[in-house]
């Protein structure tokens, strides 16, 4: 007799095979058909591989309506993965008919029509791996990769970013061609989330492309892995230890049992938090003068999604600078916001929601909130205000060719200073004095907090590296920090971090400078490139130079820089050092001369 595993990866099987096809048949018409090109004729509707689609999308949401009754007849628990996947399935079924009995169809339509039937495909995609995992771990000759977690995630970035530069050059993705440096640039700054660009990216892409850039810029944000794990978490798997210490590792948090809880709220405040800002930006946009209407709330949520994962990537050819933006106050609020959101780390908003939700139950919190949650709140609201006070005070004294208004100058030093890790820039920085972008780009350098999505070193490392230079000072044994002694070894990996980071952009700037000669040539070249190289590898965004007149070698080799600096130095050169258990014997100590 069959056992109860088997009859219900039978019941997957055709939800897989119909999933797949969709998916294939989906990229097909997406990337070289003409049913993306904007027309509403019913009869390009109803093209041969449209109504292909439509019967599959149906066939694959009878199976999954089918497993679903199975499972509510057997008195099976109905998990929410099932759920979700039945009511996509639902709703591109009405979308489809729609369009084929002509009831509703518009180009919304057909483009909705396409994003639902990827989101059919990736649910086959994510039973498949599920189903692969599951019998990896029960499997009697499973075999597990000794590969760190480091090499995984930048493995896998590096293939997201591969497999999205050939959709980014299918002409169904831009309106015109481009060539691969610049696709494969434009991903790499997406899924990095850094913000160069050398493209127009809403005069070059279509619908497509922009979807491909955004869904970048997500996963990239969240990390692949979390939303890997995440998807565990929703289909019912539960995770292993390994799984558990290899995500603990990447968000550099503490303990293993905190970890599904760490992914949940990763997931859920990352997606409640972008759904508020794309619905109080439709609001502020709605019939404004100046701002495009054609696929609002599509620019919403792409504004939404570029500030909270600190992206720096707009639909608005001057970045935040254009005219229709760059003096609404009101907008440029909301994007701060989420801006700040988005550097303040996971772990922090979990603290939050747990300390809620225990006294929304009665449960008693601790009297003291964690040394992380209590370090990144200082240090993040002294860096916003020394960061926002200094440029402000360099603007007003230092002659430059922004001549604006005090209360402009105020405005834009907070607006740089918060946003010194995501790259929305309202002016030409250009403009500015020297000694004004050089205190920018220390800023940039701080960057964000750790399990964020903002860049740089993070400020609680460097605010650790300045307590501990401190205590050398002072002759202390131990840094002592929230009544808490902080670890040697977390000392250590902060003062390492900055070590390495510093040395790694000197010497990628001497490179940029043999790359691009005519720029390091000039009198404030080479300040550009290190300025640049610092906006890269702590994927800022903000930049003094064009990317669009970079060569191609310089273009690869910032893509480099960009995907270290997702990365993490430090975590970045644990790929090549493999730790090493300490040893028993120790040798006397000795002093050398330092002065």
């Amino acid at each position: 007799m069959p056992s109860k595993t088997r009859q219900y990866r039978a019941l997957e099987l055709p939800e897989v095979i119909t999933g797949l096809l969709v998916l294939v048949i989906a990229l097909w018409e997406a990337c070289f058909s003409k049913i993306t090109a904007g027309s509403t004729d019913l009869s390009t509707f109803r093209e041969g591989s449209h109504l292909l689609l439509c019967g599959v999308i149906w066939f694959n949401t009878l199976t999954v309506l089918i497993h679903f009754i199975t499972d509510v007849y057997r008195n099976r628990r109905i998990s929410r993965y099932l759920t979700l996947q039945l009511l996509t399935g639902l709703w591109a079924s009405f979308v489809f008919s729609g369009g084929v009995f002509s009831f509703m169809i518009s180009e919304r339509t057909m483009n909705l029509s396409i994003l639902l039937s990827f989101m059919v495909g990736g649910f086959a995609i994510i039973t498949i791996a599920a189903m692969v995992r599951e019998r990896r771990r029960i499997g009697k000759k499973a075999t597990h990769s000794q590969w760190s977690p480091a090499v995984v995630f930048f493995s896998t970035m590096v293939t997201i970013v591969l497999l999205s530069t050939l959709l980014l050059l299918t002409p169904g993705s831009t309106r015109v061609p481009i060539s691969f440096s610049d696709a494969f640039f434009t991903c790499t700054s997406a899924i990095s989330i850094t913000g160069l660009t050398s493209l127009d990216i809403n005069a070059t892409f279509t619908p497509l492309g922009k979807l491909i850039i955004l869904a970048n810029i997500q996963v990239g944000a969240i990390g692949v892995m979390t939303f890997s794990y995440f998807v565990l978490l929703m289909v019912g798997k539960s995770l292993a230890v390994k799984e558990r210490l290899a995500i603990s590792s990447l968000l550099d948090q503490q303990g293993a049992h905190i970890i599904p809880s760490l992914i949940k709220a990763v997931i859920f405040i990352t997606f409640g938090v972008e759904l508020i800002g794309a619905v109080l930006l439709y609001f502020l946009w709605h019939n404004a003068p100046g701002v495009p209407q054609d696929m609002l709330p599509f620019r919403c949520v792409f504004h939404s999604i570029s500030a909270f994962c600190n992206a720096g990537i707009t639909l608005f050819s001057d970045n935040m600078a254009e005219q229709c933006v760059v003096h609404d106050k009101w907008v440029q609020g909301v994007m701060m916001v989420l801006t700040v959101a988005g550097t303040l780390g996971f772990a922090v908003y979990l603290e939050v929601m747990t300390r809620l939700r225990n006294k929304l139950t009665g449960k008693r919190n601790p009297v003291r909130w964690s040394t992380n949650t209590w370090l990144v709140v200082r240090v993040t609201l002294l860096i916003m205000a020394v960061g926002s006070l200094g440029l402000f005070l360099i603007s007003m004294v230092e002659p430059s060719q922004h001549a604006v208004s005090a209360d402009w100058n105020l405005w834009e030093s907070i607006w740089n200073t918060v946003g010194r890790s995501a790259g929305f820039n309202l002016s030409d920085l250009s403009e500015y004095g020297p000694t004004y972008k050089a205190f920018l780009c220390a800023l940039m350098f701080i960057g964000g907090n750790p399990a964020g999505t903002g860049g740089g070193i993070y400020a609680p490392l460097f605010a650790l590296c300045v307590l501990e230079v401190l205590r050398v000072l002072r002759g202390q044994h131990d840094l002592e920090l929230h009544k808490r002694r902080i670890a040697r070894t977390t000392v250590e990996r902060a003062m390492a971090t900055v070590v390495l980071s510093t040395l790694w952009i000197v010497l990628c700037t001497m490179i940029l400078m043999l790359l691009e000669p005519s720029i390091a040539a000039d009198g404030n070249g080479p300040f550009k490139l290190l300025f640049l190289e610092v906006s890269a590898f702590t994927t800022t965004g903000y930049s003094l130079i064009d990317p669009a007149l970079l060569s191609e070698p310089a273009k690869y080799f910032l893509c480099i820089n960009m995907l270290f600096g997702r990365v993490g130095m430090f975590t970045f050169m644990l790929i090549f050092i493999k730790p090493k258990d300490p040893s028993p014997l120790r040798y006397p100590e000795t002093r050398l001369p330092l002065s």
